[in-house]
């Protein structure tokens, strides 16, 4: 696989076929980047691709994959080790899974780290050796502000995103100096189809306040605005900046932030 045009910029996104993905692909798509869109859903990620391509001529090759798979990190690890010039990596992919810890199937806990830590990690070891030799990178890793909340029902979502940003942070301290960029950014209510499956039927997603939702639009445009500034965290909107302060200090009382919770 060769990447084409040498001056057209590269960006590879999990979960790309809906949410915070779809508008990660737009908005890079609108600023002239060739796309690798990552996602398990067939049919959606298809016709976005041709309609990305239709609209922006901008080269965009769909990679149907399902991260819960190591047979399809795999496929994605070799486009990435045929893809030198892979400036910019968005780590998307994710699910949530309401449920008590101990009631859950201990198959979706496997799935949660297969996508949320497994494949991040391994798709930023693969893209960094490139980019590092290039002296010119990013990575995207999209963590939650569910990774704050310790509520009933949260422990393994929050806990793998997390891990997440402290990664982020981390893997940041050995490869900052070699001009790359880890951004970690940090959502919060965010408008999409992550809530309309078969897991959160019995959610209370409808009560929470509109004011606390953003538009994954929103998201991904202050994520690009501030790529590049060399500011490690990324929390869109201020009501959420404010809100992440408060929950890294305790200052929201459980009660409150339970009836928050769907």
């Amino acid at each position: 696989m060769t990447s084409g045009d040498p001056e057209t910029k590269w960006a590879l996104i999990t979960g790309a076929a809906s949410g915070i993905g779809a508008a990660f692909a737009a908005g890079l798509a609108a600023r002239n980047h060739g796309l690798w869109l990552v996602d398990k859903q067939h049919d959606a990620l298809i016709a976005m691709a041709q309609d990305i391509a239709a609209r922006h001529g901008v080269p965009v090759t769909p990679i149907v994959a399902d991260l819960e798979s190591v047979a399809d990190q795999d496929t994605v690890i070799d486009f990435i080790a045929g893809a030198p010039a892979l400036d910019l990596l968005i780590n998307n992919a994710g699910f949530g899974a309401p449920h008590l810890f101990h009631t859950n199937r201990p198959e979706s806990h496997f799935a949660m780290l297969q996508v949320h830590v497994v494949a991040p990690v391994r798709f930023s070891r693969a893209a960094l050796p490139a980019m590092i030799a290039r002296r010119k990178g990013a990575i995207i890793n999209v963590c939650s502000m569910a990774q704050h909340i310790r509520t009933p029902g949260n422990t393994m979502y929050g806990a793998t995103k997390l891990f997440l940003d402290d990664f982020s942070q981390r893997l940041y301290l050995e490869v900052g100096a070699h001009g790359i960029e880890i951004q970690s950014l940090i959502p919060g209510y965010t408008i999409s189809n992550f809530g309309n499956t078969e897991e959160y039927k019995h959610s209370r997603r409808a009560a929470i306040p509109a004011f606390l939702w953003s538009s994954a639009e929103s998201v991904v445009e202050a994520s690009l605005h501030q790529l590049g500034s060399g500011r490690l965290k990324c929390v869109p909107g201020t009501f959420n900046r404010v809100l992440e302060f408060c929950l890294k200090r305790s200052l929201l009382s459980p009660r409150l932030i339970q009836r928050w919770i769907a």
